[in-house]
């Protein structure tokens, strides 16, 4: 067969989905290896001219992987390792998940998925006390979508409620942040909105017919996410502060900063509105990376914070 035609035979079994092994192109075809691996350069520049696919080479096998099949491979793979990265499922319901993301796939990207995967998800650690959530996930999504009010029994992480209390309140948001799922509901009772851990909510008692809140008095997590740091606490400040590691670090951590000075040794003036509870717990972390500028009540609550800190530790002296 002339290398045209050859060419066109080895494309036409590609699309239809054979698998092609390189050992029996050379005998089928009379080719050498060398011929053989220049007729798939072919085939593979025509198909990237036309974004057909991309011819997937594995173990001296050639198969044709549809664009599609690589973009969802892509997305599979993404998801994946957030999920794992998340501990925020038990085992059980992590593989169901995992697996779920994956039967879209060809049985071939399903395969390659499941080797890229192996070592991510044999040391994958959930929480010390995971607790099954996709149906408590369901039914609270459900619950929005239906403007219900909710009595419940919740865990407090507070030392001096050591037992589940019974709540009433209207969740409005469901949303994932660092390692727990929250649930955002208006607490008629304290006026307000709270932030529920999902895992803490032992027991849905009761569901009845809500309120349709106003949309603008709703609880924005957009807000949330650009003021809060790990705890939803303290009061909306304004804040400025000098840091000298990388610059973008401190931008992530809080969403909507911004650089308003650099300075000759490289440390930059970052200026964030957040919640001061919260945003204190990453400027301590920081160390001397950090230093708080305004407003003058943050500087005294570091340096209360940082002496009593110092306090713990009384001075060693050198033997």
């Amino acid at each position: 067969m002339k290398s045209n035609g050859r060419v066109a035979d080895m494309l036409v079994r590609l699309v239809s989905g054979e698998v092609l092994d390189q050992a029996d192109l050379k005998k089928q075809y009379g080719v050498s290896l060398r011929t053989c691996q220049r007729d798939m350069a072919y085939i593979r520049q025509a198909l990237a001219e036309y974004n057909v696919g991309v011819i997937d080479d594995q173990n001296g096998t050639y198969c044709l992987t549809q664009q599609s099949d690589v973009h969802d491979l892509e997305m599979v793979l993404a998801a994946s390792h957030v999920l794992l990265g998340s501990r925020a499922l038990t085992g059980a319901e992590l593989n169901r998940t995992l697996d779920f993301l994956s039967t879209g796939l060809s049985p071939s990207m399903q395969t390659l998925v499941h080797e890229q995967l192996t070592l991510s998800r044999g040391s994958y650690t959930p929480l010390s006390r995971a607790k099954p959530l996709l149906a408590r996930l369901r039914e609270i999504s459900t619950s929005i979508d239906h403007n219900e009010k909710l009595v419940f029994t919740y865990q407090s992480s507070h030392a001096g409620e050591p037992t589940p209390r019974v709540q009433h309140a209207q969740p409005v948001a469901l949303f994932f942040e660092t390692y727990y799922f929250y649930v955002a509901m208006w607490n008629r009772q304290r006026h307000s909105y709270l932030l529920y851990r999902l895992d803490r909510i032992v027991d849905i008692l009761t569901k009845t017919t809500g309120e349709r809140l106003a949309y603008a008095q709703r609880f924005s997590l957009q807000d949330h996410r650009r003021q809060t740091y790990l705890l939803d606490t303290g009061e909306l400040t304004r804040i400025r502060f000098v840091y000298r590691n990388y610059v973008q670090t401190a931008l992530d951590y809080f969403p909507g900063s911004y650089v308003v000075d650099r300075h000759p040794d490289g440390s930059h003036v970052i200026e964030a509105y957040v919640k001061v509870g919260g945003a204190m717990l990453w400027l301590l972390s920081q160390g001397t990376a950090v230093k708080v500028l305004s407003p003058l009540s943050l500087v005294k609550q570091m340096r209360t914070t940082l002496a009593a800190v110092l306090a713990q530790y009384p001075k060693i002296e050198d033997k």
